[in-house]
């Protein structure tokens, strides 16, 4: 069950954040006749998944009590965080840097995200440091009983509050440039947008300048365009996308202009997102309207299409697949990934001409899907062993090759907790050998449909990996993820310990707690 906010210790800014010690969790096993993968189609069988640590020796710390992750995770075996914090207000939205993944931003806001007030309340954006630090552990009782005595190290966050920076109003989103890594927005419940320059090893952020775009009303998302440096949207409460066009500088007060104001519904706009070639941008709002429109051509905007059908209640959330700096790009079908106040996370298929497009696709995700956070790329496998334990960014590592077939997503999902979505080929399908024995011939369509020689498509799906259930009865409305190299506990290459990939995970709840947990992809 979640853990009591009130346990939890708080910090000062500069202060390390110690662990928290949880106790020894209980291992429940679903009865045969209960169906835990709820999700159409039906999902992979368990036996696909590596068994979870406490079904495996055990691996104690040396140095202190940090709690290890789990080896794995599945939705039988839930994985369970190994770090805590109590904040002292409640966050609404966090981000991983990707240039610097040393650098954490939380924003936070009062009121519930999803239902803001568009009033001055202090709020504020905290920056944290979180350090990757190698810590020894050793051998249970299990283990000695086998004579194994080796020590043996794994690699655990330090998480640090650094800066407190105090905002007028509620944070309702945060976005990072993808042309400038130090480029920072937040949007206000009062209209504003507030950008920031991030400070890179001090752990803060310098104001350059505050816009206010729509006094009265509540800025719900932003999103830069991904191929033109000066565009941008921002998605408003009162029914309207706005187009901006950014200066060259950013270090004026309201510069910004208001190149379009594109009329999406009569009710609260809540999320806005480019295509990835920039030529596109979809709206979502709180009457279940999804909409399309034509950006390739500025000045002129044109609606494509709409769609008001996909969610029986309002859209919370929307984003385009595969995201921007995502392997599979160009490898998988495209596709429009939603989530709704019925708890339900959908996939429209973009790539079947069909306008609007279908969905294939819904999985319950057991509370509204608030945030949907992709995960960042991994290497592949057999660029692990050269690599150094650690968080790895693609950024840091131009010539390592990435994994196509390992992405997913984090998702907050309310009531419903954390998750971890990933996106696999169905494993039902098997693909058989040229009759004449010669080797298989895989080929892409112009749509980026994956197919084997005799023109059967190899198809993807979403399988709810795992969940994570510590939050309690807390709403969690923030997620991220970032990409992990750590120490297998149990195995060795050549005498020395073999390395794994995979993510390690934050989610924050309403009550202020922030968990950090891990996955492995193997």
């Amino acid at each position: 069950m979640g853990t009591k906010a009130l346990a939890i210790p708080r910090t000062k800014p500069g202060q390390p954040i110690e662990p928290f010690q949880h106790p020894a969790p209980k291992l429940t096993m679903a009865p045969p006749d209960m169906q835990p993968w709820k999700m159409s189609p039906p999902s992979m069988s368990p036996l696909h998944m590596t068994p979870p640590n406490m079904l495996l020796p055990n691996f104690s710390p040396i140095q202190d009590h940090m709690p290890l992750p789990t080896l794995s995770a599945s939705k039988f075996c839930p994985p369970q965080s190994f770090l805590m914090h109590k904040m002292d207000q409640p966050p609404s939205v966090v981000k991983f840097s990707r240039y610097d993944p040393t650098v954490m931003v939380v924003g936070t806001s009062p009121d519930d995200p999803d239902e803001p007030r568009a009033i001055e309340q202090p709020s504020s954006i905290v920056v944290f440091k979180v350090e990757d630090v190698e810590r020894e552990v050793r051998g249970d009782r299990e283990m000695i009983a086998r004579d194994v005595y080796e020590v043996r190290v794994k690699v655990r966050p330090r998480l640090t509050q650094m800066t407190v920076i105090p905002t007028p109003a509620a944070i309702l989103d945060l976005k990072f440039s993808p042309h400038d890594p130090s480029l920072l927005v937040a949007t206000l419940a009062t209209g504003t947008l507030l950008f920031y320059r991030m400070i890179w090893g001090k752990y803060t952020a310098e104001p350059l300048s505050t816009h206010t775009i729509a006094r009265g009303m509540t800025i719900n998302s932003f999103a830069f365009s991904p191929t033109k440096r000066n565009l941008a949207a921002a998605a408003l409460s009162n029914g309207t996308c706005l187009l901006l066009t950014l200066p060259s500088s950013l270090t004026e007060n309201d510069s910004l202009e208001t190149s379009f104001t594109l009329q999406v519904s009569q009710a609260s706009v809540m999320r806005c997102d480019f295509s990835v070639d920039g030529k596109r941008l979809y709206t979502a709002a709180e009457d279940g309207t999804i909409i399309s429109w034509a950006t390739n051509k500025l000045p002129k905007i044109k609606e494509r299409w709409r769609d008001s059908s996909v969610h029986k209640k309002g859209l919370t959330e929307l984003i385009v697949w595969p995201a921007v700096g995502n392997p599979d790009i160009g490898k998988k079908r495209r596709a429009l990934l939603t989530g709704s106040y019925d708890h339900k996370f959908r996939v429209l298929d973009m790539s079947l001409g069909n306008r609007p497009p279908l969905c294939v696709q819904d999985m319950d995700l057991e509370g509204i899907v608030w945030r949907l956070a992709p995960l960042p790329p991994l290497p592949k496998s057999e660029e692990v062993k050269s690599l150094k334990a650690g968080v790895f960014t693609p950024e840091q590592h131009p010539d390592v090759e990435l994994d196509a077939e390992q992405v997913g997503l984090m998702a907050a999902s309310a009531s419903g907790g954390g998750r971890v979505l990933i996106y696999k080929q169905k494993f039902e399908e098997i693909f058989l050998p040229r009759r004449d024995g010669s080797d298989i011939v895989n080929w892409t369509t112009s749509d980026g449909v994956l197919m084997d020689h005799e023109g059967r498509e190899k198809k993807y799906y979403w399988y709810d990996l795992a969940d994570i259930e510590e939050h309690g009865d807390a709403h969690v409305y923030a997620c991220d993820a970032q990409a992990i190299i750590d120490y297998d506990p149990l195995f060795k290459d050549a005498g020395e310990q073999r390395k794994r990939r995979g993510w390690r995970l934050v989610s924050m709840d309403r009550d202020g707690v922030m968990h950090f947990w891990q996955v492995y992809v193997e």
